[in-house]
């Protein structure tokens, strides 16, 4: 099995909590903007695979939400409405 910080070196989108913690632990000094622009640009990729839709979507948020503060939820609400766009 491929270890989650090489899944999302190649572009595969975090879907588990520790794979969230690790992409957003390596992205720690970037900038929002440039997080929303990667993840956009991983989402597009996994879409057009047929590896990520809307739905899969909701099932992240659906498997990490428990795990999260009232304030991470709010913020991957407004991260998955950015990349349904």
């Amino acid at each position: 099995m491929t270890p989650p910080h090489k899944l999302i070196a190649k572009g595969v989108i975090p879907t588990t909590t520790e794979e969230m913690e690790r992409f957003l632990n390596e992205r720690q000094n970037s900038g929002e903007d440039a997080l929303m622009d990667e993840l956009k640009r991983m989402t597009k990729e996994q879409e057009q695979s047929g590896e990520m839709s809307p739905t899969r979507m909701e099932e992240i948020y659906a498997t990490l939400s428990p795990f999260l503060t009232e304030y991470q939820r709010a913020k991957m609400r407004e991260v998955i409405r950015r990349l349904k766009e």
